[in-house]
């Protein structure tokens, strides 16, 4: 009978230390192990939404595309086009790039960049596709006003058609 007495004591010390460690291995066990799943795939057509919920900007190959579409351009007109566009994002990454610049200028070096492109792009149209060029334009200005709210300054009018 000594002997039981002696022996509940440690009965119970090892019953406890084997409680605790299940009790400390339960939150291992009860993690769920499996990798979490990829984020979906971005449609190559689509840069990544933004954090505030709108739509991602588009890339150079669908915004072509899309104009190809609207403003039924020529099989010339896209290969001018496409190289106007790839020398546009050139000039801005070299810009972006560029630490020397103050970040206000580069701003405005962006912007001259794509207004000179634009121009670029405006004399490989005729005049129905400048029209319509033009109306895109100014549909992504009002678009890209209302999306910086009350404080965006106004679009810019489209440039005069050329005289004849």
């Amino acid at each position: 009978m000594n002997r039981m007495i002696s022996s509940k004591p440690m009965m119970r010390a090892a019953t406890m230390a084997l409680a605790a460690t299940m009790f400390c291995a339960m939150p291992v066990v009860a993690q769920d192990n499996t990798a979490p799943p990829p984020p979906p795939q971005q449609q190559d057509n689509m840069a990544p939404p933004p954090p505030n919920g709108r739509g991602g900007r588009m890339n150079p190959e669908r915004q072509l595309e899309r104009m190809t579409k609207e403003l039924n351009l020529s099989t010339d007109q896209v290969s001018q086009i496409k190289a106007i566009n790839e020398d546009m994002q050139k000039q801005a990454m070299a810009v972006r790039d560029d630490s020397t610049i103050a970040r206000s200028d580069k701003r405005s070096k962006m912007m001259d960049i794509r207004k000179a492109s634009q121009d670029k792009i405006r004399a490989v149209l005729n005049d129905e596709q400048k029209t319509k060029y033009d109306a895109m334009l100014a549909k992504m200005r009002e678009r890209r006003g209302r999306m910086g709210g009350e404080n965006a300054p106004p679009p810019p009018p489209p440039p005069p058609a050329p005289q004849q």
